[in-house]
């Protein structure tokens, strides 16, 4: 049927992308996409570096997901674009990420997806499709339409109770029905319908009727074919079935549809027609003939396809076979290659004699897979771990398992067990070396002191012949650990004294996780022009495919950095970025801290749903080294409603983690924390507060705004207006820099404007109130904008809502960022790839954009919004 509506499609004007999933290729990482890849035109796959030829195993799915994005972009621009991807069920992990990313991101595109599965079908493809409505559960036939298939088969009609029997025995299904239509001659199945019909009771049956009514070359054909498994040259095809002539011997199977046949393609390649009937010719071979077929097949085809035919040819244990396995195994590890690693060590596991050798090859294929996070494989494999003899391999994977699924209380003691079990034997000190830095990251996640993270990193940087990887791995839960117990400021010398780096644009690749590290401190130290050159630079390696990992958290970073500066639309934009690829690559860890802080900006712009559903996506997710970053998004969804007492409560909302004593986030809460005692009343803790944020200034700079607008604020709270003008005349008096923290100053101006207007100074209140407003409005802080418009109104002075507010506020969130971003200067494929969405939709939301706001075209916008849009 698919074949059939794809020839119509093709000839329809469609551009067809099309890829054919192999269990036996289930474990090559991108090899669905790289078979869609190679459909498209040479000229534009050079625009795509990680889709030339099979993406680097290393590449995140983002990132190639991104690129595939980008190649039906260009494909649509010439036609609609058709993408047939058959059998999903068997598509490698990386394949269904990257492709499930894609699907989600179609909005307005002229991209048709056909998926065929059977079910369970996946799930990373089962939810874009269930959202869209887009699954059709394809049943038996009807007995209408059974009957139209027996017409066309057998070229004349079958009595209504043949149907109905045929329609029965076979359940409607179209593979068996002509099976049974091919062998079956229609005179017998028309001469008696009221005898039982002469037909086998099963489609493995069915096949094995078919064979034998074969030539002997055309069966040894169809059986060599379902041997090598999807499309095979025609030639070695024959060399397998020892067939000197196997086009001559191809007829018989093609009419009883049990092979397909491309003579117009190079190589002229045939595969059996159907994986059910591939089963059943493999399920009727004697199984001397099938072995001797697989270890003839694995000298015929390439070196890496061989390791499946050699262990399928095996008959019982044969411990050499699983050693050359084991070695194959250890250079994928070598190129990265874990999942093809995995595959091989499990098939060399089922061919050593002894219940030891087979449990650590198990054990070592799980920790691998697990080492890598591909939870998906490693959930499997899990019931087969928990039996194995108690070693520091198996505390190894059990604790790896429960850290990637988020269990950190059960994650810490199997770490331990691995890391202590392992220390002492020089030969296992890999493994001590990943428990390790496994066990220091899960001290830092579940908010142990972070004098624990920094005793177990020293004592894994200690190890013997550690590799390069696992010495930057310690080194980076050393900074944490360091950074959590001491702040941010300690972190930063810290990650200088083990691991000192050049300026960001020097920094290779093999260092991208110590510059995100950098880049996060620099920020939580209150540098965020120096953390955003770090973050942004570690996102350029990781587009080229040699990234490492983390990607979101340097997203997310850069979130915080754009939102202290006040470009608040990039926060955003950086945010959604870091959800979309935390949750494609399924990393766990990052989820409650990545909706924190996607909160913070709908805060500050009024929009307390979004805010709230932000939040409370948080809180299911959070854990204990993220609180911080949660109850700073409470604290500010509150200020911004002015509800001080709830913004108190938000800033000491966790008995277990109170934000007071978190080092690590103090440059962000100590502000809003000061803020709440003074509105709410507590001024002798205010001043102790507003003390230690004068006495952070001198380590951090650009808190001296935030400090000279709430000493102020303490002293108007105390009644003395001299001290209060006097502070928030020295915190104008310096000029901003790009570290200032926009909103403060905004909050500076915006206090000191009422002092004058409180002291009878109207004109000059005036001037400091409007400098206020405009800088809210850079923000579209419409939380805050309207009580400086209060101030003004008081004033006597009359008031319009500015382009900053009025455009925002027509637009949705996905018309705001891509105005946002045309006012930038970017093209439509530079905003697709930012956005992750393709420049049809673009378009799509730039019309929409401009019949909003009345405008003309591209130029008018970018003008509108380069009058009030603050860009870093």
């Amino acid at each position: 049927m698919l074949r059939r509506w794809l020839t119509g499609a093709s000839s329809s004007g469609f551009f067809v992308l099309r890829a054919a999933c192999d269990l036996a290729e289930s474990d090559v990482s991108y090899g669905v996409v790289e078979q869609l890849a190679r459909k498209a035109p040479p000229a534009l796959l050079d625009r795509y570096t990680l889709l030339r030829g099979a993406p680097s195993v290393r590449a995140s799915v983002v990132q190639v997901g991104g690129q595939m994005l980008g190649l039906l972009d260009d494909l649509q621009g010439q036609s609609p674009v058709l993408v047939v991807v058959e059998d999903v069920h068997w598509a490698d992990e990386r394949s269904l990420q990257a492709i499930g990313f894609v699907l989600r991101r179609l909005e307005a595109d002229r991209i048709l997806t056909v998926l065929t599965a059977r079910p369970p079908a996946p799930d990373e493809l089962r939810r874009p499709a269930i959202e869209r409505d887009g699954v059709l559960a394809l049943a038996g036939l009807e007995e209408n339409a059974v009957a139209d298939l027996a017409r066309t088969a057998t070229g004349r009609e079958l009595d209504p109770a043949v149907v109905r029997r045929l329609w029965r025995h076979t359940g409607g299904s179209p593979l068996y029905l002509r099976t049974i239509l091919s062998e079956v001659p229609a005179d017998r199945l028309h001469s008696d319908p009221d005898r039982s019909l002469p037909v086998p009771t099963s489609l493995a049956s069915a096949i094995r009727m078919q064979l034998a009514g074969l030539t002997p070359d055309a069966r040894a054909v169809v059986e060599a074919a379902a041997v090598l498994g999807g499309r095979r040259p025609l030639r070695t095809v024959g060399q397998l079935a020892e067939v000197s002539e196997p086009s001559a011997a191809l007829a018989p199977a093609l009419r009883a549809d049990l092979l397909r046949w491309w003579p117009a393609e190079p190589f002229c390649p045939v595969e059996v027609t159907h994986a059910l009937q591939q089963d059943a010719v493999l399920e009727a071979m004697d199984p001397l003939r099938r072995r001797a077929l697989h270890t003839r097949a694995a000298g015929l085809v390439a070196s890496g396809a061989s390791w499946r035919h050699k262990v399928a040819a095996a008959d019982g244990p044969d411990p050499a076979l699983a050693q050359d396995l084991e070695r194959a195994a250890r250079m994928c590890l070598t190129s990265g290659d874990v999942d093809r690693a995995a595959t091989l060590l499990l098939w060399s596991a089922d061919l050593v004699p002894t219940r030891g050798e087979r449990e650590r090859l198990l054990l070592t294929a799980a920790a691998h897979l697990a080492i890598a996070t591909r939870v998906g494989r490693v959930a499997p494999l899990i019931d087969a771990v928990r039996p194995c003899a108690r070693n520091p391999l198996r505390a190894l994977v059990t604790g790896l398992y429960a850290m990637s699924t988020g269990r950190l209380d059960a994650a810490g003691p199997d770490l331990a067990e691995a890391f202590d079990g392992a220390r002492a034997d020089p030969s296992l000190h890999w493994i001590a070396g990943v428990a390790g830095g496994g066990l220091g990251y899960t001290h830092y996640f579940s908010g142990a002191p972070g004098e624990d993270t920094v005793r177990v990193s020293r004592q894994v940087l200690s190890l013997d012949d550690l590799d390069a990887s696992l010495t930057m791995w310690a080194k980076c839960t050393l900074v944490l650990g360091r950074m959590s117990a001491d702040g941010p400021q300690a972190g930063l010398r810290e990650l200088q004294a083990v691991s000192p780096l050049p300026s960001a644009r020097d920094v290779t690749p093999d260092h991208a996780w110590t510059l995100i590290l950098r880049g996060c401190t620099h920020v939580l130290c209150g540098l965020p022009a120096r953390g955003r050159e770090d973050l942004v630079r570690s996102l350029e390696v990781s587009e080229t495919g040699a990234g490492q990992g983390l990607e979101e958290t340097a997203l997310l970073y850069l979130a915080i950095a754009c939102h202290w500066t006040g470009a608040w639309d990039d926060a955003a934009i950086h945010a959604a970025a870091a959800l979309t690829t935390a949750t494609t690559e399924h990393r766990l860890y990052a989820y409650g801290g990545i909706y924190a802080v996607s909160a913070w900006v709908p805060a500050g712009r009024g929009d307390a749903d979004r805010a709230r559903y932000f939040l409370d996506a948080a809180e299911q997710h959070i854990l204990p080294y993220q609180a911080g970053l949660l109850h700073v998004g409470r604290a500010l969804e509150a200020q911004a409603r002015a509800d001080w007492p709830a913004m108190l409560e938000a800033v000491n909302r966790s008995p277990r983690d109170p934000l007071i004593h978190n080092a690590e986030h103090r440059v962000l809460w100590k502000p809003l924390h000061a803020e709440a005692l003074i509105r709410t009343g507590r001024l002798v803790e205010a001043a102790a507060e507003v003390d230690g944020l004068r006495a952070m200034t001198a380590a951090h700079p650009a808190l001296s705004v935030a400090a000279a607008w709430l000493s102020g604020q303490l002293a108007e709270a105390r009644g003395a207006i001299d001290a209060a003008r006097a502070s928030y005349e020295t915190g104008l008096a310096a000029s901003a820099g790009e570290n200032d923290n926009s909103l403060h100053r905004a909050f500076l101006e915006h206090a000191y404007g009422r002092h004058l207007t409180a002291t009878g100074h109207a004109q000059r209140a005036r001037t400091w109130l409007e400098r206020a407003r405009r800088r809210y409005g850079e923000m579209n802080a419409t939380a805050y904008f309207g009580r400086c418009d209060a101030d003004l109104a008081d004033l006597g002075t009359t008031v319009t809502p500015p382009g900053g507010v009025a455009v925002p506020d027509s637009l949705n969130v996905r018309e705001r960022e891509i105005a946002h971003l045309v006012g930038k200067g970017l093209t439509n494929k530079e905003i697709a790839g930012r956005l992750f969405i393709s420049s049809k939709t673009v378009e799509y939301h730039l019309g929409n954009v401009y019949a909003k706001l009345g405008l003309d075209g591209r130029r008018q916008l970018r003008d509108l919004i380069q009058q009030y849009v603050r860009t870093p």
